[in-house]
């Protein structure tokens, strides 16, 4: 089983910074996010990262003489088409499901950095929920959800709407 941004606490720290960050950040940007990580240890995990596939360089930053490369996450390991999930391995399932859930912390760290910096409530929730159901319920079941999300996903919402994730896993 392979958790490569679980095993240690600096790449996990790097790879929730670079999500959604397509344009990619410098060593010395992530030095300036992750204060209590030496610039010597990030370059040597980022360096690791992109031997691991699991960090790409997007670009170069030029200051006269200096040349910063630009990373970002590697995002075909976690944005994944129904084909793919169904002929990937279980390790590259784990991959996909690490960068997803990775995704999701990295959407609270956010919402709640706003709503300390704005003294506002929050209001996030999650649960867990075990149900007992037939196969048939179970469609059923996922099949309505899928209209729900879809109905919402699709509603022309004003201008001053709020984007929100909201996130499902179902493990049948």
């Amino acid at each position: 089983m392979e958790f490569d941004l679980f095993k240690n606490q600096v790449r996990f720290k790097i790879a929730l910074e670079l999500i959604d960050v397509e344009e990619g950040l410098s060593i010395l940007q992530l030095n300036k996010l992750l204060k209590e990580v030496s610039q010597a240890t990030l370059y040597r995990h980022v360096n690791s990262m992109v031997e691991d596939d699991l960090l790409k360089v997007v670009g170069i930053n030029r200051s006269g003489k200096v040349e910063e490369k630009l990373y970002a996450l590697n995002t075909q390991a976690y944005k994944v088409s129904q084909e793919d999930w169904q002929s990937a391995t279980y390790s590259e399932r784990i991959r996909f499901i690490t960068y997803y859930f990775m995704y999701i912390l990295q959407n609270y760290k956010n919402y709640h950095e706003r709503s300390v910096e704005e003294q506002t409530q929050d209001q996030s929730t999650f649960s867990l929920v075990k149900l007992n159901l037939t196969d048939e319920s179970f469609n059923e079941f996922q099949s309505e959800l899928s209209s729900l999300m879809e109905k919402y996903y699709h509603a022309q919402e004003p201008e001053e709407g709020t984007e929100r994730a909201v996130s499902l896993v179902i493990i049948p």
